[in-house]
């Protein structure tokens, strides 16, 4: 036969909820008539605190069967505990109230009452919501990191190939400088090839083309790193942006891309007569 409780229990917690948890335990102890000791126990167990601050716990009672035998066993199961589980479980399926209902033996309409007082349902969006914006966050700040990475690799290699560039045109004859490849043969399938650098008076045009279109290409690449965009891809963004925003209107090329294009070989002209 089980031991009767002490009502003196049920009566020191009331005496203490009546002084609004302030009362202190030996003195509560003193006026029962039982040891300090005994009443930190009872408070413990009984949880004091989360009563006095409304998180009411519940009794959940687990049947076993022992040899046939029934047996009971009565565990304290906290609001705060299940209410946390509800609203932490942000799986794609997470767990219902009858879930929780048949798990901790709880009565499917008390559940439900306590949830929607409680406001469980917005507290796990919220939760949900918080989780989703620190995972974004946590994303956004690798992919930052990549980024400054791969941009750091690139303006690395920029510099190496401007170096090289620079380099060259440090000798003063390199734009005057033609480059042919000899071959002198022996027989059928057999000949001797060398290269011969000529330096003559007339400007290599061919390779100051290849400079200034590596130099362009390099400070695109450059300019497109950084977020910049030149003045032709800006006025084709434009003009796209124009279109996109009244279809049934026409527009006509104004011509400035071509404009663009040609000053270059204006000026190219310009300079070879």
């Amino acid at each position: 036969m089980p031991r009767q409780r002490d009502p003196r229990r049920d009566e020191a917690f009331e005496i203490w909820k009546a002084s609004g948890g302030e009362m202190k335990l030996k003195d509560i102890a003193a006026q029962l008539g039982v040891s300090d000791t005994q009443i930190r126990k009872w408070k413990n167990l009984d949880q004091w605190e989360q009563k006095l601050k409304g998180n009411v716990t519940i009794e959940k009672r687990n049947v076993t069967k022992n040899n046939g035998n029934v047996t009971e066993k009565q565990d304290d199961i906290s609001w705060i505990e299940i209410e946390n589980e509800y609203v932490t479980d942000i799986r794609k399926k997470p767990c219902t109230l009858e879930d929780l209902s048949r798990k901790y033996g709880i009565a499917i309409g008390t559940i439900e009452k306590y949830s929607m007082e409680n406001k469980w349902s917005e507290k796990r969006k919220k939760y949900k919501e918080t989780i989703k914006q620190k995972t974004a966050k946590k994303a956004a700040e690798i992919i930052s990191d990549d980024l400054s990475t791969v941009t750091a690799r690139h303006f690395r290699v920029s510099d190496k190939l401007i170096s090289i560039i620079e380099q060259a045109l440090e000798d003063e004859d390199e734009l005057y400088k033609y480059v042919e490849k000899l071959r002198q043969g022996y027989g059928q399938g057999v000949f001797q090839e060398s290269v011969v650098v000529d330096v003559k008076d007339a400007l290599n045009d061919s390779k100051l083309v290849n400079i200034v279109n590596s130099l362009e290409k390099l400070q695109k690449m450059q300019r497109q790193t950084l977020g910049i965009l030149d003045a032709k891809d800006q006025h084709k963004i434009e003009m796209d942006k124009r279109k996109m925003g009244d279809d049934n209107t026409e527009y006509e090329d104004d011509g400035f891309l071509e404009a663009l294009n040609g000053m270059v070989e204006e000026v190219w002209d310009d300079e070879e007569a």
